[in-house]
């Protein structure tokens, strides 16, 4: 059966997607961390910090407004710039634009090899040309951090229509070694269609109580009901799913059983075989599929 242009669709979280969804939040961090930099910037030029009673003060902020920024992390968008009334001059985006490959990869260092003060630190002088304030540094550290702290703990609704989960692995360097790191993942999708990464942890190995204590904080955030699971073979992750959330359905993930099929299959007739098999998910009924 020749598969219609619908069936080429795979409707499966990849590790692609995880990482754009990681990429995300890192568009998100960044954008928290130059909005805390045009702020510091501004308090210098202005004299005085915001809401700051000072003799120093030499002008007064008058609202803000939108920009949009091309970063290698991606585009930061609606990004707030402060005005004042004698009209506030930012270095932040010609410095950033002069300097964006050697700045983006001071801000990926930040937050790969986790978050310091020290680091902030560095970007923060960096993108302003001048060494910043403890207070300054303190401040974006700590809003960085909440922030993650924030989204970690969030309320999560009570049901999801399906959740994909997969053990996926990444290389991490350990000092001069590198070695492949399990991230177990959970991707969500909502009863009005909205996907969300759930959660994600990092663990030695994918193994049942690893999964089971990521389970467990879903449910400590609110989740009560998942209708179907989609997931691997992986036994470790299917014995902590019927453990946790025990009545819900669980379908082998596509594309993971379209990888087992063709590891049997001859190169030739892979791609023939490969449109066969897609096609056999969007079929209308189970006797058309069979």
């Amino acid at each position: 059966m020749t598969p219609e242009t619908e069936d080429k669709e795979e409707p499966v979280v990849s590790q692609d997607d995880f990482r754009q969804l990681l990429r995300a939040k890192m568009v998100a961090a960044v954008r928290l961390t130059l909005i805390e930099i045009l702020d510091a910037e501004l308090a210098v030029q202005v004299g005085a910090g915001r809401y700051e009673r000072t003799a120093q003060r030499r002008d007064h902020r008058i609202g803000q407004r939108v920009r949009r920024l091309g970063t290698s992390v991606g585009v930061i968008e609606a990004l707030p710039v402060p005005r004042t009334r004698q009209g506030f001059q930012t270095q932040l985006f010609e410095k950033y634009q002069r300097r964006q490959l050697e700045l983006d990869r001071l801000i990926g260092d930040m937050f790969i090899k986790g978050l310091s003060q020290a680091a902030v630190g560095q970007v923060l002088e960096r993108l302003n040309g001048v060494t910043p304030s403890a207070s300054t540094v303190s401040r974006v550290f700590h809003g960085l951090e909440d922030e993650y702290a924030s989204w970690k703990a969030r309320r999560l609704p009570e049901r999801y229509v399906y959740v994909f989960a997969d053990g996926t692995y990444f290389s991490v360097i350990y000092g001069e070694a590198s070695q492949k790191m399990p991230i177990l993942a959970l991707i969500g999708i909502t009863p009005d269609g909205r996907r969300e990464l759930i959660a994600f942890t990092t663990g030695e190995r994918e193994n049942e109580a690893a999964w089971c204590n990521l389970l467990d904080d879903l449910k400590a955030r609110g989740v009560r009901v998942v209708d179907l699971w989609i997931t691997d073979g992986n036994q470790a992750m299917l014995n902590a799913i019927s453990l946790k959330f025990p009545g819900s359905r669980r379908q082998r993930c596509m594309r993971h059983k379209l990888e087992n099929v063709l590891a049997h299959v001859p190169d030739k007739q892979r791609a023939p075989v490969q449109a066969a098999f897609k096609a056999i998910f969007y079929r209308d009924s189970r006797a058309q599929a069979d």
